[in-house]
């Protein structure tokens, strides 16, 4: 009996060890994988640091290289452009209608590729971060009417009619911007609306304002645009038809520096075909709509060496490890701190719980977020966070390699919006213009900023 229960207890012992044996195994084999995971992310994000920094450098040549030839396209252009003047004056002798026709043509192109160079450059300094605007408060209407100035004498020459109409109180109209670019919109929309208008029409410009936001219209009476390319026209080098570049003239390039322009301000511009009461196009509405961001009484008030250093908690969420890795240290050099999420309930939790708690710690100041992630979709966690009363005033950047969505940044719902694969610069500036509002405008404040970080 006795040896029985203890070959019982001994073979119990055995299946014990096995068992725990078999236990050991596996745990050892999940701290290998877990160890093995480790450096698969630590390896990933080794190469996002190492692609990112080639983009950079990438992004830094292909600007040095636009810079250089442009202006070494200035100085030969230089030379030519004053010969030809010297010529068409005749200073160096008179010439027949025939050399005269030609010296025209190409005193016209010359001008043609000079407008050409500075619109890119203008590009080119604008996107990368390196002409930032000089905001101070300006008057819509005093811009509007200095506009049509301007180009009353180009509108007179094509015998167009400019019309300047505020429906809002002056003192309404007055909102922070850098004065010269937005008066460069301004003579850019006239030129366009001048140069597809019909001998004897009416080019008008409607200005107007709500609480928030100060509003521009330029209205023509031309061809209209097709609705297939009322968002392509912006893009660079784009026309509504082939040979518009030939017969109107322009650069291509009038209506994206008009958006870069915008962008920058933190407004967002578009196009609509006008309908007559038969449904033919009857002309196109360029719509620029800016925050005014604080009221007309209000002084700018100059960023401190500290904001312009970052500040804040930022959660970032991306089911890329090796982006949160790159993004959160950058951020983390230029003063911000930092909390990671992999998923949109992650993100929904962590506002949650950081909106709820007392000081001294710090609630999430923004959220960049990606639009692509599993189960709840970025899409879903933007409007889940709007609709809560708890978590709606935290500026959200959406970081997507989606094109930037017009609906979401006008309706309020994003607050800025950064394409995938992004320029360190251009997502700093981003993300400080969302931090710039107040709580209380965060909400209400439309447009918002946008920008299409392509490289």
């Amino acid at each position: 009996m006795f040896i029985g229960l203890l070959a019982t207890c001994v073979l119990l012992l055995g299946i014990l060890a096995l068992r725990l044996a078999a236990q050991g195994r596996r745990q050892r084999s999940a701290l290998t994988n877990m160890d093995d995971a480790l450096k698969h992310s630590r390896a990933d994000a080794e190469q996002q640091r190492t692609r990112l920094a080639k983009q950079s450098d990438i992004d830094r040549m292909k600007t040095e290289f636009v810079s250089t030839v442009s202006h070494e396209l200035r100085t030969p252009l230089t030379s030519i452009r004053g010969a030809l003047g010297l010529l068409s004056s005749g200073l160096m002798g008179k010439m027949d209608d025939k050399s005269q026709n030609l010296l025209r043509i190409a005193s016209s192109n010359t001008e043609r590729l000079i407008r050409l160079i500075n619109d890119i450059l203008d590009l080119e300094r604008m996107e990368s971060g390196a002409a930032p605007a000089l905001l101070r408060r300006c008057s819509l209407f005093d811009l509007a009417r200095e506009a049509v100035e301007a180009m009353n004498s180009v509108a007179e020459a094509a015998n167009i009619r400019l019309t300047l109409h505020c429906f809002a109180t002056q003192d309404a109209v007055y909102f922070n911007a850098d004065a010269d670019r937005m008066l460069q919109v301004m003579t850019n929309l006239l030129s366009n609306a001048i140069k597809f208008s019909p001998a004897g029409s009416i080019v008008s410009i409607q200005i107007n304002a709500d609480a928030e936001s100060v509003f521009l219209k330029v209205i023509d009476r031309g061809r209209g645009i097709p609705a297939d390319k009322l968002e392509s026209i912006f893009n660079r080098f784009q026309q509504v038809e082939s040979t518009d570049s030939s017969k109107k003239g322009g650069t291509g390039l009038g209506l994206a520096i008009c958006r870069s322009i915008v962008l920058q301000h933190g407004g967002t511009i578009w196009a609509q075909t006008n309908r007559s009461e038969g449904q033919t196009a009857a002309g196109t509405t360029f719509c620029v709509q800016l925050a005014r961001c604080a009221r007309a009484s209000d002084e700018v008030r100059t960023k401190t060496s500290r904001e312009q250093s970052g500040e804040g908690v930022i959660l970032i969420c991306d089911d890329d490890a090796g982006v949160r890795t790159v993004v959160g240290e950058l951020l983390r050099q230029h003063g911000y701190e930092i909390i990671e999420a992999g998923s949109g309930e992650e993100v929904i939790t962590l506002a949650h719980e950081q909106a709820m708690r007392n000081a001294p710690v710090p609630p999430i100041s923004a959220i960049l977020l990606d639009l692509y992630l599993p189960e709840l979709s970025g899409l879903e966690t933007l409007r889940q966070l709007k609709s809560s009363t708890v978590t709606e005033a935290i500026p959200v950047v959406v970081v997507s390699v989606s094109a930037p969505s017009e609906r979401l940044l006008r309706s309020g719902e994003a607050q800025g919006w950064v394409q995938k694969p992004f320029n360190e610069s251009l997502l700093l500036a981003e993300l400080r213009h969302a931090l710039e509002c107040g709580p209380d405008e965060r909400v209400s404040q439309r447009p918002i900023r946008s920008s299409r970080l392509t490289v």
